[in-house]
């Protein structure tokens, strides 16, 4: 998602401190207020350099100019990663997609509209929405649904972390609440780097992460939620760095996998993750290709828990990074 001539925005998110000073403070007081505020200025570099974000300046300003009204008054979302992030920037949609994830509890009582790939048209269009809110990596279906109607969509990418955290610029500029996108970008950034931290200077490992149905199992690489995640932990992913693969999701090919020999596999579930975990461990004792791997040797060939990496969420972010980090480097 690289766009050359682009100009990158640097949104700084920093921790702000009130230091009280009295008008009639002695010379003592004062040469110690300076050395104090010398060491806050010092630590104020040093918070400033850990909580920035680089973001696509021009990328946010396309991105906003799907709105026509802005900010829109009644928003539905159809992705539970955009429905989240408006609950924390305070922002209650009039309409959410009906999901087996747990949405937030001051969303019990808003309407739900459907799945995300099979939204209720009818529904959707009784609440009169200002906008309808999707992820860009299903526009396509969604478009087919909804453009006929002529009802008003827009789109934000929110598949990885970096592109969750784009999102969350653009939400928060959308609907003017900029101060609370940043102070929840910034908590995130703070657990984010005490879990990267504790991972640096140990050892990569090459982990390669399937994404299952009960039908067919596919490669994923690093530009996908748990993809990202494990890149900015330092692991090697398979698909990126080992199979040079480009796109997103690929079809598994066990030659290829048995070449690449990664250390560790894990089984993101899509559907029943039981139904899928069952299948792929059928296959597993089945497929005899599997035993040769240093994953299967190693006994690190696991599914991961659907309701922390099932689906692409920011508040699930430090979570989802501590898990992975244990798998991968502790386990």
């Amino acid at each position: 998602m690289k766009h050359a001539g682009w100009k990158t925005g640097m949104i700084a998110l920093l921790l702000t401190g009130v230091v009280g000073c009295s008008n009639s403070a002695s010379p003592e007081a004062a040469t110690q207020q300076a050395a104090t505020s010398s060491q806050s200025d010092s630590s104020a570099s040093i918070q400033q350099a850990v909580h920035t974000i680089n973001v696509d300046e021009k990328k946010v300003e396309e991105l906003l100019t799907q709105f026509k009204t802005q900010p829109p008054t009644k928003v539905v979302t159809v992705s539970v990663a955009i429905t989240e992030i408006l609950n924390e920037l305070g922002v209650t949609p009039v309409g959410v997609p009906t999901t087996s994830s747990k949405l937030p509890v001051s969303l019990d009582n808003v309407p739900r509209i459907g799945t995300s790939h099979q939204p209720d048209l009818e529904q959707v269009a009784k609440l009169q929405p200002d906008v309808i809110l999707g992820p860009t990596s299903i526009q396509s279906s969604v478009d087919k649904k909804f453009k006929p109607a002529s009802l008003p969509t827009a789109y934000l990418p929110v598949d990885s972390i970096d592109e969750l955290k784009l999102s969350t610029v653009v939400l928060g500029r959308l609907f003017k609440q900029e101060e609370k996108s940043t102070a929840f970008l910034q908590s995130i950034m703070e657990k984010e780097k005490t879990i990267i931290d504790a991972t640096k200077g140990k050892p990569a490992p090459k982990v390669l992460f399937l994404f299952g149905s009960a039908e067919a199992l596919m490669v994923m690489n690093e530009n996908t939620f748990v993809g990202s995640l494990a890149h900015n932990l330092g692991a090697s992913n398979v698909a990126s760095d080992v199979l040079k693969q480009t796109e997103t999701y690929v079809p598994l090919n066990m030659e290829s996998i048995v070449a690449a020999n990664p250390d560790v596999i894990l089984l993101v579930a899509h559907g029943d993750p039981s139904a899928v975990t069952k299948k792929f461990e059928e296959d597993v004792k089945k497929n005899g290709a599997w035993e040769k791997l240093s994953a299967f040797k190693n006994g690190k060939m696991k599914a991961l828990d659907y309701s922390t990496f099932g689906i692409a969420s920011l508040v699930k972010v430090p979570a989802a990074y501590e898990e992975l980090a244990n798998i991968l480097y502790n386990e």
